[in-house]
């Protein structure tokens, strides 16, 4: 840890950065963020009904042996003729199962914080094990971040401003979007010249180095059919399809979720990202869940998650909140304003690692909207840069 780690110099404090409660929401209320009109409230709230939207439906971004690749863009009405960022989620499955619809049902409240915040969001489908083996899945995931690139003007959204997340196999692909480069040769036909790049990451509970074990209950046996092989008879395979693999100081920010009891991918496969991810100089963060199974489920059943499950859904929107959105920057508690208590949570948050050299995880209250330098530390670099961001929003 730095030696200036943990210093906290209060700045000058104004009348106005005496801490306010934020404005109540009401049906009129117009909210806004920097120069854009967006659904609101801010902050956003899980309470909060979810805003009227505008959706683009089975667009179909490649075809492979007869099949059509699809995926949905859905927007926030109140976005209209903007210019938005996008945040793009892959489902799981084991690989063998899953579509699109998942972002419709089992991620309900991730994606209305993003709404709330004027986020546009993607879900997309990819070939599955049955269909197609390693590397077809990455190959449909990459394919989709172009055509998205592509047609960013017809769906209004910024093609320099495009986030990934999955869970569990979704994890894994976008873990390899994260890590995979166009000269590793996964990024498969279709719109070359355009990035697959996003500029960052949120990968919960995904395999990420299919050389070690992955899991119990089963997923031996679901690793085989995506590789087409057991893992140790084509070793070259595994670790063709292990983002670990291709990771290197370029990568975009990764933030790691997992619980420390997944039985179906275990919690080393999370440890082992954060390490390969630090030890060639990537930013990252790792969050252990403690007594957490697979998808945050309690285990054992009679103790609560630490983190909560609200927690776990803020820090996911706050990971794109950070990278995506300058209008928040120094924002700490996204309450549409740089002010004292930004500066006391950032105290708060001062010392604070993402993640160790060994892939130890970070605090569970890690906050992304800290991380200003970018680095996965908060010392007095990030202090700094937060007193500099108050001062310019002040004038």
């Amino acid at each position: 840890m730095p030696a200036n780690a943990g210093i906290c110099i209060a700045p000058p404090v104004s009348k106005k950065d005496i801490a306010k409660p934020a404005p109540k929401e009401t049906q009129k209320k117009i909210w806004k963020l920097g120069d854009r009109v967006v659904p609101g409230p801010i902050p956003p709230s899980l309470g909060a009904p979810e805003p009227a939207l505008d959706i683009w439906r089975g667009e179909v971004f490649g075809k492979e042996a007869g099949l059509s690749l699809q995926l949905d863009v859905i927007k926030p009405k109140a976005c209209r003729g903007q210019t938005v960022p996008i945040a793009v989620y892959f489902h799981g499955g084991g690989w063998r199962s899953g579509n699109r619809y998942g972002i419709y049902n089992t991620i309900r409240v991730e994606r209305k914080l993003l709404y709330q915040m004027g986020f546009a969001i993607a879900s997309v489908d990819y070939r599955l094990s049955q269909q197609a083996k390693h590397p077809a899945q990455i190959n449909d995931c990459k394919l989709a971040i172009r055509y998205l690139r592509e047609n960013a003007k017809k769906f209004g959204i910024d093609p320099n401003r495009i986030g990934v997340w999955g869970h569990s196999a979704g994890g894994h692909l976008v873990a390899f979007l994260g890590t995979a480069d166009e000269k590793d040769g996964l990024e498969g036909p279709g719109l070359p010249g355009i990035s697959s790049k996003p500029q960052c990451v949120v990968e919960l509970y995904g395999p990420t180095d299919l050389t070690q074990p992955v899991g119990e209950n089963g997923w031996k046996g679901i690793t085989e059919e995506l590789l087409g092989c057991k893992p140790k008879a084509c070793p070259e395979k595994a670790i063709n399809a292990s983002p670990v693999t291709y990771a290197d100081k370029d990568d975009p920010p990764e933030l790691i979720i997992h619980g420390e009891n997944d039985s179906a991918i275990l919690y080393l496969q999370g440890e082992l990202f954060a390490r390969k991810l630090k030890q060639v100089g990537a930013t990252c963060a790792l969050i252990k869940v403690k007594n957490a199974e697979h998808q945050f489920t309690p285990y054992p059943g009679y103790l609560k998650i630490s983190p909560p499950l609200a927690r776990i859904r803020w820090v996911i929107a706050a990971q794109f909140f950070r990278y995506l959105e300058p209008a928040l920057r120094g924002d700490l508690d996204v309450d549409g304003r740089v002010n004292l208590r930004d500066f006391v949570l950032m105290c708060k948050q001062s010392g604070s690692v993402g993640a160790g050299m060994d892939g130890s995880p970070g605090p569970e209250w890690w906050n992304p909207m800290a991380d200003l330098n970018s680095d996965g530390l908060i010392d007095l670099r990030d202090m700094t840069l937060l007193l500099g961001v108050g001062l310019r929003t002040s004038k």
